[in-house]
């Protein structure tokens, strides 16, 4: 379904807005935030995001041989290292060239390493090129969905943000909370989570990921007319700026 130009700049308030948040407003006062920030996030995992691009007169078609070839390898090694590999393609580029490989892991840097260095024995960089710097950010899924399609593409939108001074995970654990307990009446499946960026001081990695086609739609009509939309909006942004939003078509390979 096409969206004209207003409705599109609705969906990306939207999505903004979707990415958490009831900011605590009323926790403004500095004794307050004082005690949020010895309130640390119960993390269960690391991930890390890996930006790649395609060498030139490569294209997405050598990509996939370079892994089916290898595959059964591959697969071994993530099972005996407990990782969890997905390739990221941006979703609105008809000329593919770069992408991201997302890898999610139980802090296992030793495992990771074997990983990369695996492909990169089998010459991966003649495909294309990547910024294998591993931070190992520590992950939390807020929302998880359950039972979707692993074959099929799934929406990914990966937001890199940063709080503002004197704001931290602790002034957004009760806002978050009071977030996830209206998205309790989207009827919409999806799954957030929430990064530690180390790659960035006081940054953070927000993930949407939606597994409908026609999400954009499902959101317009769940959060529109919804008159506490524009109030989340501004009480995220007392809390947080986000540097940098983009959405992907997110593909599973192990």
């Amino acid at each position: 379904m096409k969206y004209n130009n207003t409705k599109m700049f609705k969906v990306r308030n939207i999505i903004y807005i979707f990415i958490f948040l009831y900011a605590c407003g009323q926790d403004n006062a500095p004794n307050k935030i004082k005690l949020s920030s010895l309130i640390d996030a119960e993390f269960t995992y690391t991930q890390d995001l890996f930006d790649c691009e395609l060498n030139k007169n490569q294209s997405l078609i050598a990509l996939e041989a370079f892994f089916s070839k290898n595959i059964k390898k591959y697969k071994d090694l993530a099972e005996l290292e407990n990782l969890n590999i997905s390739i990221l393609f941006p979703e609105q580029n008809n000329n593919i060239t770069n992408f991201i490989i997302s890898i999610t892991s139980n802090n296992n840097h030793l495992g990771l390493k074997k990983f990369i260095d695996s492909i990169k024995d089998d010459s991966f960089s003649d495909v294309a090129l990547c910024s294998f710097a591993i931070y190992q950010h520590k992950g939390i899924n807020f929302i998880e969905q359950k039972s979707f399609n692993n074959d099929s593409f799934i929406t990914t939108e990966i937001l890199r943000c940063k709080f503002n001074d004197g704001y931290n995970f602790g002034t957004f654990q009760i806002a978050i909370n009071r977030f996830l307990n209206d998205l309790r009446f989207i009827e919409l499946p999806y799954s957030i989570s929430y990064l530690e960026d180390s790659s960035l001081d006081n940054g953070f990695i927000w993930i949407n990921y939606f597994y409908k086609e026609d999400y954009q739609e499902l959101l317009l009509d769940s959060w529109i007319n919804n008159q506490d939309s524009a109030q989340i909006k501004n009480e995220f942004s007392q809390n947080a700026a986000c540097i940098e939003s983009n959405k992907y078509k997110s593909f599973k390979l192990i």
